[in-house]
């Protein structure tokens, strides 16, 4: 159980479902009524006593009372008066949540007025754009054209610095190929002999 005595939905879950096995076990020790009907109606008491309705409450009173219940909590939380409507509340938890977005990323405005999806849109940009216009070495605020034309450039430097390596390695091959195929005799080494005359 929770601190003020309502079960949490793990024991909610329990509790229906042994409320379900003992009215099984007692429809079958004294089967009057139909089943369906005294599980519904078990159920019904056991859940109407959790949200605070009456015993006898049908679903759809249930239900009412769930609904309020559950408005005026999130209703305290967001800070709306009690017995706000949903449309009232979902627009103070837009305004809440904006809020906080605003403060986390610093959108401000000039005037009083507070910041807009919009303004929070465009302060998320700009951070962005500055932050990725530093990476590639311009200025905080650069454009996206700017900053993409300093990629590319970037990439075109790297680029050419790996072709050029790549010629020079190739370069140092081909020259050390034509140079091994070249053998320098010594004073020492034989003569070549040859039965005919070397002007035939």
């Amino acid at each position: 159980m929770t601190d003020n005595n309502k079960p949490t939905p793990e024991e909610m879950g329990e509790h229906l479902d042994q409320d379900i096995k003992d009215t099984m076990n007692d429809w079958a020790e004294n089967p009057e009524g139909k089943l369906d009907e005294r599980i519904d109606e078990k159920l019904r008491r056991t859940i109407a006593g959790w949200v605070g309705a009456d015993e006898h409450a049908d679903w759809k009173a249930i239900g009412t009372t769930m609904d309020v219940n559950t408005r005026t909590a999130i209703g305290k939380w967001v800070g709306v008066e009690e017995g706000a409507d949903w449309g009232t509340i979902s627009s103070r938890i837009e305004h809440r949540t904006r809020q906080n977005v605003a403060r986390v990323v610093r959108a401000t405005k000039e005037t009083e007025e507070e910041p807009t999806w919009s303004d929070i849109g465009n302060k998320i940009e700009h951070d962005v754009r500055g932050w990725i216009g530093t990476l590639v070495g311009t200025d905080k605020e650069a454009d996206w054209k700017t900053i993409g034309d300093q990629v590319v450039e970037h990439v075109k430097t790297a680029v050419d610095k790996v072709s050029e390596t790549v010629k020079k390695e190739r370069g140092d091959e081909s020259v050390r190929t034509r140079a091994e195929r070249i053998s320098i005799e010594g004073e020492d080494a034989p003569g070549v002999t040859s039965e005919k005359p070397v002007d035939e």
